[in-house]
């Protein structure tokens, strides 16, 4: 995370404070909130997929835009699904199967809980088709979920946040968050296709008394970074740490480190991160954070608790690496 901002005015070269600099800009703000991005690159093209009825899918020349509307993620619901509510943080990549998108979605007569279904594409945004008739993530036992969550913090909570990992052996991995506090992280291993839990049930990456959510893993050598999202989604605390271990089953005892809060990126609640390969050979970083009214204003906690009009909106860095694989966010597109 930068520190300072570099300014050279005149020839001099100013500090400026985090606290004292502008708010990076979106690089796509429509009026309809853009949530928990989860990115695709596919070819020259960036496809994010965020919250909304049926997932949204939304599109950029690069990653820094033009961005647009593509449309609904899912073409269809599947018969567990409860249709009334949003689908949560979908995301997607390219297997053997085509495009396969995972998403979390309210499943029926659970309680208002959720479950993780996985449907499939043979263009990158879509719409995808459910496939199957159970979710392949499902801890209440009546939906036939592949994965059964065994030992979650919590035994009447659901599941959320899918996000895919393929280690540089090929092999194929679902991350996920267990929903309620105490909130846990966990991983899944796939078929080739990314379509079905292989081998063992999930095991839990590790576990928080408050909230942890959002995983998103990186292979880099022999290391595994593991960047998730902290504390309350809907204020300004949210905020984005990573983790780093030897062992991608294992995060227990990792240390967690910040790497987008607030105060040191002037946006309110930088979370819900993912990040990919930029076209130039480097890494780039998306995020959401809260906006207030019709402009790109980051909001306040004030604004947010007494109700003003505010959404979530996009935006993008690059993600620098240095010595012992640790990452850092630079400057904002």
């Amino acid at each position: 995370m930068w520190k300072a901002l570099l300014l050279a005015v005149a020839g001099a070269l100013v500090i400026v404070s985090p606290a004292e600099a502008a708010a990076p800009e979106p690089v796509y703000a429509p009026d309809n909130s853009v949530a928990d991005p989860g990115i695709l690159r596919s070819g020259g093209d960036f496809y994010a997929f965020t919250t909304g009825p049926n997932g949204r899918v939304s599109r950029g020349d690069t990653a820094s835009g033009p961005w647009s509307s593509v449309g609904t993620a899912l073409e269809t619901a599947p018969a567990w699904m409860d249709t009334t509510a949003d689908v949560w943080a979908p995301d997607a990549w390219q297997t053997s199967a085509g495009y396969v998108l995972y998403y979390s979605a309210v499943a029926k007569s659970f309680g208002g809980q959720r479950c993780i279904g996985v449907a499939t594409s043979s263009q990158a945004g879509g719409p995808y088709q459910p496939i199957g008739d159970a979710p392949l993530v499902c801890p209440d036992g009546r939906h036939g979920g592949e994965d059964a969550v065994p030992g979650r913090p919590i035994a009447a909570a659901g599941v959320i946040d899918p996000s895919p990992f393929q280690d540089s052996d090929g092999n194929r991995f679902l991350l996920y968050k267990t929903q309620q506090i105490p909130s846990s992280l966990r991983m899944v291993a796939l078929d080739d296709a990314g379509l079905h839990a292989a081998g063992s049930d999930s095991r839990e990456l590790l576990r928080r008394d408050g909230i942890i959510e959002n995983p998103t893993m990186v292979q880099r050598g022999s290391q595994y970074i593991l960047f998730a999202s902290r504390y309350g989604y809907d204020n300004c605390s949210y905020a984005t740490v990573w983790l780093r271990s030897t062992d991608r089953w294992n995060f227990t005892g990792a240390t967690e480190n910040s790497l987008m809060t607030s105060a040191g990126t002037g946006l309110c609640g930088p979370g819900g991160a993912d990040v990919t390969p930029s076209l130039d050979g480097g890494w780039r970083i998306f995020l959401h954070a809260w906006v207030c009214g019709t402009g790109t204003t980051p909001c306040t906690d004030a604004q947010i608790t007494n109700g003003d009009p505010h959404r979530r909106v996009l935006y993008a860095a690059i993600l620098n690496w240095s010595a012992g694989n640790t990452p850092s966010v630079g400057a904002f597109l």
